[in-house]
């Protein structure tokens, strides 16, 4: 049976970070990414920090911006009146979209795109974010624009694996699914034990990803008999949980 992988977009594939702190720069000057630019009225930003937290997950920054509510809030006036702006940001790893889109023909995965986007000026974010898929070589993107729980999205769409960077959507899965979530965090700023007491594997790269993904499949091939979710577990080297 095909593998059906659930793939979040900004912060796995695409690099939304460095567009809002070119954006900020722009407004605000280049010094909110230095170490010694540190306001007294300004917090270290986190991505709910930078946009409003319905619209955006708690993930790791890779970059430090000290901005004050304020600019927060001029930030995200300024990035909702940008035309395209979610059709025109860089791959954080170039070539993992075609990467992706090679392997998921030529190993039958069926791979669905989850974001949280909100809008912006020109097409809605599912036909940005599709049309930008397809610019780096993924064609057809099935696009899903949610604001549920990952895990309970996983669950109606049946997902064998989440792939996601941020903490609390890979809990999600972990806690409302049978899915198995693979968390892609660049950075060390995560409680990495817990994570993995909740059988979540944790990778640096979405290249480390992709090869992981090689293997559950191959192993999906020798084990013909083996539920999927079994066979996930086990090459992730987890064991089963009660309530699946």
């Amino acid at each position: 049976m095909a593998l059906r992988i659930g793939f979040d977009l900004d912060g796995v594939l695409a690099d939304m970070e460095a567009a809002l702190v070119r954006e900020a720069e722009t407004l605000f000057g280049p010094r909110l990414t230095q170490p010694d630019a540190q306001p007294a009225t300004a917090a270290h930003a986190s991505m709910s920090d930078l946009v409003p937290a319905e619209n955006f997950d708690n993930a790791p920054l890779r970059h430090e911006l000290h901005l004050t509510a304020r600019q927060r809030r001029q930030l995200w006036r300024h990035v909702s009146g940008i035309e395209g702006f979610w059709e025109n940001l860089d791959e954080i790893e170039p070539g993992a979209v075609t990467r992706l889109a090679t392997l998921a023909a030529e190993r039958r995965w069926e791979v669905m795109f989850l974001t949280r986007r909100p809008p912006t000026a020109g097409a809605t974010s599912q036909v940005q974010s599709q049309r930008w898929l397809e610019a780096k070589g993924f064609r057809l993107p099935a696009v899903y624009v949610v604001t549920a729980s990952r895990g309970l999205i996983a669950a109606a769409l049946t997902l064998d694996l989440v792939v996601d960077d941020t903490p609390e959507n890979c809990v999600d899965v972990a806690s409302d699914s049978r899915a198995r979530s693979i968390g892609v965090f660049r950075t060390q700023d995560v409680p990495q034990q817990a994570l993995r007491a909740m059988g979540i594997h944790l990778v640096q790269s979405t290249d480390e990803c992709l090869n992981l993904l090689v293997d559950i499949d191959a192993s999906l091939e020798q084990q013909p008999t083996e539920g999927a979710i079994e066979r996930v577990m086990r090459t992730l080297g987890l064991k089963q949980s009660a309530r699946a």
